[in-house]
């Protein structure tokens, strides 16, 4: 194959010899020298070859003869008056070996280069690419080469889709199968999905990089590189080129954690990585957050932040009461179900003679929020409110009339005389757990008996029980402060305070 010809040359250049100037006679007049004949440039008719943004270098340091020469005895339609056909001065690839260093000398080899073929993919004389190539860089791999067979698969590896092949693939050769740039399987994902690799068009985002410097770095990548989990081919049946789903990758390497009783959701769907971070991370068992808090609440609903009370477990951690991962209890309760789970810590409070049905019924929950709430004792609403929402016919608190005309108050401007603090309260007289007593008195076996715990025993039975209702009485409030007495008080009532407390 010949290259079409571009000679930057003289006559003289062709070795033609110019024939010898006449000696004028002596004393005649010096005949006037003829100008020398036009400069004979391969441009003339190959201008074309060169119009182009970049240009060979052997073309802009050397003329068209670097390459080419007159084939002696033989006719072409060359015009040039040196001769009429022209050859190369060697064939390629030596040709091109000539000023270039080989590519045909690595362990894995181009088909291209190996068959010699330079001008299969660069041009000769000048190219409107990069590297002289005859396609630009996204296309010209696939002048030969089918994408449809690389891209089979349902996930596909961005610069393959892309055409840009010769990110991971030198064009002429490598050290490595298939050319691959890289010395390692990590070192060669890391150059373009590493935290600190380049950004910019066609980078990886955020979500497609690592920063192996993070304290804990999974083992996982101290004992194989990034293609023990990921398909180091062009596509594949999983996200994020991952050999097999998330669930069966992970489970590869560590204990099952969806065959419990009870599996947590995320474990069920195999949404390991929401929780862990599969590369490094800078918390322990590799967690996507600080604080299991943070990582519960990338799902669940944050019931804690701008909570007055916090239970105290919670505040800890939630793998305090519950299993990450699943357990053989509702919720992946480690302690048991209902109450079981609140006994693991708290004194067990139905151990009396009369039992709250509530608390039977229910469990701990029915009337405590587990995490966290607004009011004293983790109640989920203010005690009256609690209790009301089961005993409608109670509403006002006023049922207790043996004495008092029209009810004894509840709330208002009474404090619970026996725990200060408190508003007086349906629990200021039952129980609200159990008791020994009926009606889940905390004092004797009928209505009036229970009076004796506030207002005093006057039968002698029990002398210790002392009238202490004058702690009742709320303190009026003070013009400067507006501190005390007023309407405040029991649940519901209609003066509480908004941010008031209820005990």
């Amino acid at each position: 194959m010949y290259v079409a010809l571009i000679l930057f040359c003289t006559q003289g250049a062709y070795g033609q010899q110019q024939p010898p100037r006449a000696t004028p006679p002596s004393g005649a007049p010096a005949p006037a020298v003829a100008a020398p004949p036009a400069a004979e440039r391969c441009s003339g008719c190959h201008a074309q070859l060169t119009q182009r943004t970049i240009v060979h270098g052997a073309l802009q340091k050397h003329d068209c003869q670097a390459c080419h020469k007159p084939a002696a005895g033989e006719q072409g339609k060359c015009r040039a008056r040196t001769a009429t056909h022209w050859t190369l001065i060697r064939t390629e690839p030596e040709l091109c070996y000539g000023c270039h260093a080989r590519k045909d000398q690595s362990k894995s080899v181009h088909t291209a280069v190996r068959q010699g073929s330079c001008l299969s993919c660069h041009e000769a004389h000048a190219s409107n690419n990069a590297g002289l190539l005859n396609e630009p860089r996204e296309k010209v791999c696939f002048t030969c080469h089918e994408p449809e067979p690389l891209l089979t698969k349902a996930v596909k590896h961005a610069p393959v889709a892309e055409g840009r092949c010769l990110e991971c693939h030198d064009a002429h050769g490598g050290n490595l199968p298939n050319a691959i740039k890289a010395e390692s399987g990590s070192a060669f994902c890391l150059k373009c999905h590493d935290a600190k690799a380049p950004t910019g068009k066609g980078t990886p985002g955020p979500a497609f990089r690592v920063d192996l410097a993070k304290a804990v770095v999974h083992a996982a990548l101290k004992r194989t590189d990034c293609l023990g989990c990921h398909d180091g081919g062009h596509s594949s049946d999983n996200r994020k080129l991952l050999k097999k789903s998330v669930v069966e990758l992970c489970y590869g390497c560590h204990e099952r954690k969806d065959r419990s009783k009870f599996p947590h959701g995320a474990v069920l769907v195999g949404d390991c990585a929401v929780c862990h971070d599969p590369h490094a991370s800078d918390n322990a068992k590799l967690l996507a957050k600080a604080t299991t808090q943070e990582t519960c609440f990338l799902c669940h609903q944050d019931d804690l932040t701008g909570r007055k009370v916090v239970h105290a477990p919670v505040a800890k951690g939630c793998e305090q009461c519950h299993d990450p991962h699943g357990g053989a209890s509702r919720y992946a309760l480690k302690g048991g179900e209902g109450k079981a789970a609140c006994y693991k810590c708290h004194k067990p409070l139905d151990e009396k003679k009369v039992k709250h049905a509530a608390l039977e019924r229910y469990g701990c929950t029915g009337c405590h929020d587990p995490h966290g709430t607004a009011n004293r004792g983790l109640l989920s609403k203010k005690v009256n409110a609690v209790c009301t929402a089961c005993h409608p016919d109670q509403k006002d608190g006023r049922h207790v009339t043996a004495i008092a005309a029209g009810g004894h108050p509840v709330g208002g401007e009474l404090n619970d005389p026996r725990r200060p603090g408190r508003d007086f309260s349906c629990a200021s007289c039952h129980d609200p757990h159990g008791s020994d007593n009926p009606r889940l008195f905390y004092y004797g076996s009928n209505a009036m008996e229970s009076c004796d715990g506030c207002h005093g025993d006057k039968s002698g039975k029990r002398p210790e029980l002392k009238n202490i209702v004058s702690r009742a009485k709320r303190p009026a409030a003070t013009p400067a402060s507006g501190v005390g007495g007023g309407a405040g008080g029991g649940a519901g009532a209609p003066g509480s305070g908004a941010g008031e407390v209820v005990r």
